[in-house]
């Protein structure tokens, strides 16, 4: 068996294909940043999901969009659709039903920690016996993964600190309303 010496330079060159070749599956694995737009049109149409699934009594899929430290501190997802389901139907026990829940325009999208943050104005109408009521409140919407999917908390009878005891990433540009 004979062995063939290569030169210094093609081994540099095959080198540096394979340097080359390693760097493009890297960054082609890093996808661009969402655009803005985008972020937004995935936040609507998932608090939207949100509030339909709510709407139908479909607790298990409410619970997928809820916060993860807050399904954990509820026991898991399959103990707050429970809870929820329990609240709906004491409610419909003393006459009570939620006729409909809307939301207005969500703040400006802020980068803190690898996440990306938010609120959204939320509305709430309900009926107790013959009385409608509606109820304010504002739920912080936080993505990990650059605005493909988001999470919600509802931040009603919350202050600030309270909220980033939940999420301690919690960015100084959230805004939310004043106790009432």
């Amino acid at each position: 068996m004979k062995f063939v010496s290569l030169p210094a330079a093609t081994f540099t060159a095959r080198g540096l294909v394979l340097v080359l070749c390693f760097w493009s599956a890297l960054s082609f694995g890093q996808s661009k940043p969402l655009p803005d737009n985008v972020r937004r049109a995935n936040l609507e149409a998932q608090v939207t999901a949100m509030e339909q699934a709510f709407m139908q009594a479909d607790f298990e899929t409410f619970a997928d969009f809820m916060h993860p430290d807050v399904v954990r501190l509820a026991g898991g997802p399959d103990v707050l659709a429970q809870q929820l389901r329990k609240g709906m139907e004491e409610m419909t026990t003393q006459g009570g039903k939620v006729n409909k829940v809307t939301h207005g325009t969500p703040s400006r999208i802020v980068s803190v920690d690898r996440q990306l943050q938010c609120t959204v104005p939320q509305t709430t109408e309900f009926q107790l016996a013959k009385d409608t009521r509606t109820a304010q409140s504002t739920l912080l919407a936080v993505s990990t993964d650059d605005g493909q999917h988001w999470a919600f908390l509802d931040t009603a009878g919350k202050d600030w600190e309270t909220v980033r005891r939940l999420v301690p990433s919690l960015s100084r540009e959230i805004v939310l309303p004043q106790q009432k």
